[in-house]
């Protein structure tokens, strides 16, 4: 009986140290949203239930009327659809239509090294295709027929060959959503409804077309330095394709993304191929490994639209971000809900700030050389702030928060010892790093 008693204890406990961790994920996403850094919604899934769901900011607002971002709000998930298309070519795959070593000539003769790219270097992003979108005549507004992109895309020569490396390019997506309804013969949102959303149950995942405030769908703001929100223009969603065209939300992304890697959407050897990683790319997905745990990530932007999809094998984990205002980074706040999915606490960013004087701001100024990482710290200032970033980088401005500690929105905080001239990097979800500074 004592067991048992303290079996349930022990359950107990437990349960309120994880509700207690995900409040805190609540706080954060409140605290951001109060500060003009996020408008949008997460989903945290875990062991295939809904452990943590939450909205802020609006789905619309303009001078006439507002809603308030909920649950049921929609978002443009820009490049996550290449993870779609991906299964949707596995699974093509798998029925014998379609093979990995099949040349895209077979298809598409027009486009420059097409004997030579096979499907496979379109999935990896290793065909040396040219990113389309950086097309000076490419306009995201403006729609656009097969044949034009076609056009478009033939006119570029490759900037590497085929298997050579990595290099992410729109193209090779826009092409395989070009195969898929072409082997199919249907468009791509049929084809998107028939294979994934219908059978896992996706009730909120389509091709999207021009934003439809009366179905949930958001538009994108971005902030300007005053912190007023303005609405962005649309993308036609006619350019983007398989490579970025579909409308979702968080609480769908992470069924999906737990039905992958449940094998419940295509056979274990073409997962198997779809998850092997090199170089951080997979097919269709890309992979990290941050604080011993194994991240398999896509993430999108798309008009003013960002969004972050991971799943952790380690914690049978999804998460999922989309926001259509953001002025902070998405990194920190997925690395924050991945601490608080492992029953770790998480440290609540300062939006405080004080003011130094140019005396001050200089004693700060160096080179610094840091453990662990592969890079020097610069500092400068221009008697008004301190700015800092990596060798060679462009330098950010970084926000005094209190004697001797600095922040940048990108989850960086730096806290520095005058006295032993040396400073702690931290970054959210990475364990501190010391750097000391050279003479």
């Amino acid at each position: 009986m004592k067991k048992i008693v303290l079996l349930l204890l022990l359950i107990s406990q437990m349960a309120f140290t994880q509700n207690t961790n995900y409040n805190q994920l609540n706080t954060l996403l409140d605290l951001l949203y109060q500060n003009d850094k996020i408008m949008g919604s997460m989903t945290v899934l875990k062991d295939g239930q809904t452990v943590f769901e939450k909205s802020v900011g609006y789905q619309y607002l303009n001078e006439n009327e507002k809603k308030l971002a909920s649950s049921k709000t929609k978002y443009r998930i820009g490049s996550i659809t290449k993870t779609f298309t991906a299964v949707m070519i596995f699974q093509l795959i798998d029925e014998g239509k379609l093979e990995l070593n099949d040349k895209l000539s077979k298809y598409f003769p027009e486009v420059v090294n097409a004997k030579k790219i096979e499907i496979a270097h379109l999935l990896n992003h290793s065909s040396g295709l040219f990113n389309i979108t950086a097309d000076e005549n490419f306009n995201e507004q403006e729609p656009t027929t097969q044949k034009e992109m076609l056009s478009m895309i033939a006119k570029h020569d490759v900037i590497f060959q085929p298997g050579e490396r990595h290099e992410y390019s729109n193209t090779n997506f826009v092409l395989l959503g070009y195969i898929l309804e072409r082997i199919v013969n249907k468009s791509y949102g049929e084809i998107l409804e028939e294979r994934i959303a219908k059978p896992i149950g996706l009730n909120n995942t389509y091709y999207g077309s021009e934003i439809d405030i009366t179905n949930n769908e958001s538009f994108s703001y971005y902030y300007e330095d005053d912190n007023s929100l303005h609405e962005a223009k649309q993308a036609h969603l006619s350019n983007p394709g398989g490579a970025g065209g579909i409308v979702s939300n968080p609480s769908d992304l992470v069924v999906f993304m737990n039905a992958l890697f449940n094998n419940k959407l295509m056979s274990e050897n073409s997962f198997t191929i779809m998850t092997t990683i090199e170089d951080e790319y997979g097919s269709g997905i890309l992979s990290a490994k941050k604080s011993g745990l194994t991240l398999f990530t896509h993430n999108g932007r798309i008009d003013f639209f960002q969004s972050m999809l991971v799943y952790i094998p380690e914690l049978k984990t999804a998460i999922a971000l989309t926001a259509n205002a953001l002025n902070y980074g998405m990194m920190p706040i997925i690395f924050n809900a991945i601490n608080v999915s492992r029953g770790e606490d998480i440290k609540m960013p300062s939006f405080t700030s004080i003011d130094l004087t140019p005396s001050e701001l200089k004693k700060y100024v160096g080179i610094y050389e840091c453990e662990g990482l592969p890079f020097n710290l610069i500092f400068k200032t221009d008697g008004k702030v301190l700015k800092g970033a990596p060798e060679g980088s462009d330098l950010k401005a970084l926000k005094a928060t209190k004697k001797d500690e600095f922040v940048l929105d990108l989850g960086v905080t730096l806290n520095f010892d005058l006295n032993t001239k040396s400073l702690l990097f931290s970054q959210s979800g990475d364990t501190p790093k010391k750097c000391t500074k050279k003479e």
